[in-house]
């Protein structure tokens, strides 16, 4: 057990760490959080240092001044936690701030068996809130033991409103020729430099390279035990430079010489589970071909791609496309990319419906600049072909700054700046 002392110290110096974080920019989904009430336990997940702590803190003063207990598990002082700790850390809670009826726990997936003692604040009348870096582990610890007890909520690194807030942006619904000006370079600066609070505060991408590191190490090496440490940074590593590009587990095992695809598949879900990486699967009518098909690889924020993607980092298409599909993801839309019958690819289609009633909602294409026009063509001509096979009426190419309505063949090609996207949602 962790003696009353330690556990002393790391709650007040905690507190005053988590006072010290300063409320520079309305995260949006805190008005999704104002507006719920909820007595279960209320759980925001995400990437390691995307905000959660911040966001929290800010629902807590707002509904509970200063009377609540807050806790991080992610505390080299309290290395070795244990669900026996719970009540002495309930005790000293109380004993430095009186009976407060809200408590906030950050990382709490760091220790074994905290679902039976949130049943128990629950039980007991508590206000829990709780943040978390990996979905897997808390997705079948709350299945568990918290079924029916629990809301969950995402937080993702800085939307594009979000960063034009920290960045002192006008975004009106119509904008001046000076205020349309000054958006395309607070987005030109947001492709690159993404939108992980601390690096989008600092205006610098090298605090990334640490983050990863802890990323690979605490969320992924010392969680699933990974004794091959360099292949996993290897292949994870490779998965950022191919951010936007298809790959396959066999490829990418063959590539590194590992015995099995399983393996690499394996690093991927914990990457996954992490929130560093999601995947895109192709468009299948039939369910049962979704898994046979190569998979499109997105990073989780456009900063950690630059900072450790010596490639990619030149190819700003990439990284425009990287932006769209964490966008979506945002949005909370299910989406895939579209192969056609003459092996063209459209890079997003929406789809509403579940099962056999899904049908495509909407054709998203990735185009940086048309001004090469045989590039703008053969986007436009793939996007036109998903249409007429998905029998949508119109299309639309995300680009950095063009803006045009066509009208081909019978469909409404729309050419949109990509920062106008972004501001729509």
């Amino acid at each position: 057990m962790i003696s009353r002392e330690i556990l002393q110290r790391a709650v007040k110096g905690q507190r005053h760490e988590l006072g010290a974080l300063g409320q520079l920019v309305q995260r949006e989904l805190l008005g999704s959080l104002q507006d719920f009430s909820y007595r279960g336990a209320t759980i925001v997940k995400g990437v390691r240092r995307c905000g959660k702590s911040t966001l929290l803190k800010l629902l807590m003063k707002e509904r509970f001044g200063e009377r609540f207990f807050y806790a991080s598990f992610d505390d080299e002082r309290l290395f070795g936690f244990a669900a026996q700790d719970f009540e002495p850390l309930m005790q000293v809670f109380i004993e430095e701030y009186g009976d407060c009826k809200a408590v906030l726990f950050d990382e709490i997936q760091n220790v074994v068996g905290w679902e039976l003692f949130i049943n128990r604040l629950l039980r007991e009348g508590y206000h829990v809130f709780i943040t978390g870096s990996n979905a897997d582990l808390l997705s079948k610890e709350l299945g568990t033991h918290l079924t029916g007890r629990h809301f969950d909520f995402e937080l993702y690194p800085f939307s594009f409103r979000e960063f034009c807030l920290l960045r002192g942006t006008k975004t009106p619904k119509t904008q001046t020729t000076a205020e349309a000006a000054a958006i395309q370079k607070t987005f030109d600066e947001y492709l690159t430099l993404g939108g992980m609070p601390e690096a989008a505060i600092m205006a610098k991408t090298s605090v990334l390279s640490p983050l990863l590191e802890d990323v690979i190490r605490k969320d992924i090496i010392q969680r699933y035990d990974v004794r091959k440490t360099n292949e996993l940074k290897g292949v994870l590593r490779f998965m950022i430079d191919n951010a936007a590009n298809r790959i396959t587990f066999n490829s990418i095992a063959n590539n590194f010489q590992i015995a099995s695809a399983n393996t690499v598949q394996k690093y991927f879900e914990y990457a996954k589970e992490a929130y560093l990486f999601f995947s895109v699967s192709k468009f299948e009518r039939k369910i049962r071909k979704f898994d046979k098909n190569p998979r499109k690889v997105y990073c989780i924020d456009n900063g950690i791609v630059t900072q450790n993607s010596a490639g990619i980092a030149q190819q700003q298409g990439a990284l425009l496309e990287n932006l769209v599909a964490v966008e979506l993801k945002r949005r909370n839309a299910a989406f895939y990319y579209y192969e056609n019958k003459n092996g063209s690819e459209t890079d997003f289609v929406t789809i509403s419906g579940s099962g056999l009633a899904r049908k495509p909602q909407a054709a998203l294409q990735v185009c940086l600049s048309v001004a090469d026009a045989l590039t703008a063509k053969r986007e436009e001509n793939a996007l036109l072909a998903t249409l007429e096979e998905t029998m949508l009426k119109e299309g639309l190419i995300l680009t950095r700054a063009h803006e045009q309505t066509k009208q081909t063949k019978g469909k409404t090609i729309r050419y949109k700046p990509a920062w106008k996207w972004l501001l729509e949602a």
